[in-house]
């Protein structure tokens, strides 16, 4: 950090998509508005001149009046993150105070406060985090919301994916006519040296265990390095400070393809278990991103999901999968475009249900769940016309009539 200060303020600002300027106090989580810029049109200047500098402005007490200076975004980063700069003159040690409690979720996407919170604690603290749950529970999405809500840069690899990797993890050796034998790192490589990164591995549980080997040392809390080569005396890779690995697996004799983690990497990450939404957080959830869906549909939408939820879980389940959060947020975002419960079902939930055995498959009990829910007389068009609408109508219907 270039100087220790006991910052009043310290802004981010950004150009909207109209060009005017946004800024948030991010040390207090207070918004600027309109009326203080009028009020303070220096400050207005100051803040555009760090949105082009790509710089944070901070405020510190300067005697009677206030002080201006430039932060850069490293470390204006730590600060967003809820890391007070205090007057270092009066302590022993060069410490710093983490406050993570104060980062607001995003509307747009739900978690357990409890969760959220211990999410950011364990990035801001460079900690391995295992994410459990079924697939479509948000354990991507959270990651990149925590991340942006922390000002940090997410790097993704899909390690379920990946058939060679070492070449993911460590790269390759090539071969020119020019120059010989080289040797050309991995995008890993590379991401694992970048400070204060979240690199997130996705689906870990489905990854070959050879990269559980290549990761052992670089997810290692002590060693934190990144070996090139298997031979002891190997060109190795230090961690960069600050660095969280995530990984999300999915849990359950479900998931084909899934291997049970070795237990010496699993010992490696503090554990986050997320699960399904529950019926109201769901609600919630889905009335938030789409408050265009009228109450009574969004309501026969969640009704439909918990019993197809309900029938899973059961003893004796009629049914072998189950509707995601995702899944249902895929059906929320049909109905908002004016698709009907029905249409929506028919193309994103009965595909997902086997129609083998008939009158007694999965897909004819699900049609009953929909139809226990689905109102007959459902308005084919979600959305009632608007005035501007209406008006329009009238003059296609006045216009035909005259040429009649």
């Amino acid at each position: 950090m270039s100087k220790i200060r006991e910052y009043t303020q310290v802004i981010k600002g950004k150009y909207d998509s109209k060009g005017a300027i946004k800024a948030m106090d991010i040390l207090n989580n207070i918004p600027l508005t309109v009326e203080y810029f009028k009020t303070r049109p220096d400050v207005q200047q100051r803040i555009e001149k760090s949105i082009n500098s790509k710089e944070y402005l901070a405020v510190y007490k300067r005697g009677t009046r206030s002080g201006f200076e430039y932060i850069p975004r490293n470390e204006g980063a730590l600060i967003i993150r809820g890391i007070e700069i205090k007057d270092m003159s009066k302590t022993t040690q060069n410490k710093v105070v983490l406050n993570w409690g104060n980062i607001d979720k995003p509307n747009d996407f739900y978690i357990n406060d409890l969760k959220w919170k211990y999410l950011l604690r364990n990035i801001m603290k460079g900690k391995n985090i295992m994410m459990t749950g079924p697939s479509g529970c948000g354990k991507t999405d959270v990651t990149f919301k925590a991340a942006e809500a922390l000002d940090r840069e997410v790097i993704y690899f899909n390690l379920g994916a990946t058939q060679d990797p070492r070449s993911t993890l460590i790269g390759n050796t090539h071969y020119s006519k020019d120059t010989g034998t080289y040797f050309s790192e991995s995008l890993f490589v590379s991401a694992i040296q970048k400070p204060n990164t979240v690199i997130l591995l996705d689906e870990l549980s489905r990854a070959h265990p050879e990269a559980w080997n290549i990761l052992m040392t670089v997810l290692d809390p002590i060693q934190r390095y990144l070996r090139l080569d298997e031979k002891s005396n190997s060109p190795t890779i230090k961690v960069a400070e600050g660095v969280s690995f995530i990984a999300t697996a999915n849990i359950g004799s479900e998931y084909t393809a899934t291997r049970v983690i070795d237990r010496a990497l699993l010992d490696r990450f503090t554990l986050l278990e997320m699960d399904i939404l529950g019926y109201e957080d769901e609600y919630k959830l889905l009335s938030t991103k789409h408050p265009r869906i009228p109450t009574p549909i969004l309501l026969q939408l969640c009704d439909i999901v918990k019993d197809i939820r309900k029938e899973n879980k059961s003893d004796m389940p009629r049914i072998s999968t189950s509707l995601s959060t995702r899944a249902t947020l895929e059906i929320a975002e049909l109905l908002d475009d004016g698709f009907t419960i029905d249409q929506a079902s028919e193309v994103l939930i009965l595909p997902l249900f086997s129609d083998e055995g008939g009158n007694d498959s999965e897909r004819t009990y699900i049609k009953q769940v929909i139809q226990k829910y689905v109102v007959k007389d459902t308005p084919k068009k979600l959305h009632e016309p608007t005035d501007a609408e209406k008006i329009v109508k009238d003059l296609q219907n006045t216009i035909k009539s005259i040429g009649e």
